[in-house]
């Protein structure tokens, strides 16, 4: 609340100064975002110097929640993960498959790809359904339901998990374009499991914001070139 005070603060007095705006962008704060998200912002700024933002994490419900309520102007998240909301407009940034996110020196990492019953008898990290986009949250029931003889444990932070596998503690799954591989700690290997996963950009379909379009269309080039 305090955060939201102080921001809509801030555009008040920006409305005095046309040559300034805000923009808060919500993020989940995944491996990918980590890796590309600083390049990409830095692009943007160079366009628009005088443009002041503002980077906000949360798990994915409650990004929802935040850009419907106008706290933030734009989301990052998986396009499943809004067929539910009909006011809003979706950027595509990239597409992926699922992958198991592997120890490199696990012998599953060898492998070019992995069917579902791979991971029977091994240790599994899963999400928690807050940090679950629908496609991942049906995965991951069709590994808990389908597979033998697992050890499962549950997991709410990206960055955690995938420490978690980089420290021997077990193997999880998620889309390809949130995981990062390491090539001595960590390796992604292709689930034998299709589905449809598509990584954006969100803001309100009502958006008349210039700025906020133009940052839209700005990290859809950027995203292009990568």
């Amino acid at each position: 609340m305090i955060n939201s005070y102080n921001k809509a603060l801030q555009r008040t007095r920006n409305s005095f100064n046309r040559e300034q705006s805000n923009l808060t962008i919500g993020i989940t704060d995944t491996p990918l975002e980590q890796a590309i998200l600083p390049e990409m912002i830095k692009a943007f700024h160079r366009e628009y110097p005088n443009c002041k933002i503002f980077l906000e994490g949360f798990d994915h419900n409650q990004l929802k929640h935040h850009l419907i309520d106008h706290d933030s102007d734009v989301i990052f998240t998986t396009h499943d993960d809004i067929t539910d909301l009909a006011e809003v407009k979706y950027y595509d940034l990239f597409c992926g498959h699922f992958v198991a996110l592997v120890p490199t020196d696990h012998h599953l990492s060898y492998r070019e790809e992995l069917d579902l019953d791979d991971l029977a008898g091994e240790k599994i990290l899963l999400m928690d359904n807050n940090w679950c986009p629908p496609e991942q949250l049906k995965l991951q029931e069709t590994i808990r339901k389908k597979v033998d003889d697992l050890d499962i444990s549950y997991v709410n932070d990206v960055e955690i998990v995938s420490l978690m596998v980089k420290a021997g503690l077990g193997i999880t799954v998620m889309p390809s374009f949130v995981a990062i591989e390491k090539a001595d700690e960590i390796k992604a290997v292709k689930l034998n499991y299709p589905a449809p996963l598509d990584y954006g950009l969100v803001c309100r379909k009502d958006e008349a914001d210039p700025l906020v379009l133009a940052f839209c269309q700005v990290m859809q080039e950027q995203a292009g070139g990568m």
